[in-house]
């Protein structure tokens, strides 16, 4: 093994020689750790909030986490070939409705699933039900106690244009009741 007059491996030196070089592996490595750290530390178990993925089966996990950028799951559901419009509305509002002419409701379409042991909550789209010249239309109504619970959805397909929210009161909303639940 080669070592240097102070007794360091030239590893060492050629990094000392770089200090920009060194600056630069430090930096990756910051980086590196907030982009994986963070996330799986604070329990997402490595999934970036409103994450969209394709499964090898074809159909699509849907992670809605954060409730205040549905234009991201809009977006990468669109990369998937998949047109909607995704909706994220506090409890106790609704878009005025009729926006589009929807076609009868599929169980086919939308499945929920426990997932295993140790990984985040999804929704499983199967783009297949999805007709071409069709728009999937996803509501989810949400509790803003600082975290974002999502409490409900909707999910239609819409055999035309989809207009845009003109959002009202209704839609899910607190019930005050003696069992607290949410009701709509």
């Amino acid at each position: 093994m080669e070592v240097n007059q102070d007794r360091s491996h030239p590893f060492v030196r050629f990094l000392r020689e770089r200090r920009w070089l060194s600056l630069a592996i430090v930096a990756t490595g910051v980086a590196l750790l907030l982009a994986v750290g963070i996330p799986v530390l604070s329990g997402q178990g490595g999934v970036a909030a409103n994450a969209v993925e394709r499964e090898p089966d074809g159909s699509i996990r849907i992670y809605p986490r954060d409730y205040k950028h549905p234009e991201v799951i809009e977006g990468k559901l669109r990369n998937f070939g998949v047109e909607s419009v995704v909706l994220f509305l506090p409890i106790g509002k609704e878009c005025k409705e009729p926006r589009a002419e929807y076609a009868p409701d599929n169980p086919k379409l939308f499945t929920s699933e426990s997932p295993p042991e140790g990984e985040a909550a999804f929704w499983r789209l199967h783009p297949e039900q999805i007709k071409p010249g069709q728009t999937l239309v996803y509501s989810l109504w949400y509790q803003d106690d600082g975290h974002g619970l999502m409490v409900g959805g909707r999910i239609q397909v819409a055999t035309g244009p989809v207009a845009p929210c003109q959002i009202v009161s209704g839609g899910l909303r607190r019930e005050t009741g003696p069992e607290g639940g949410i009701g709509g």
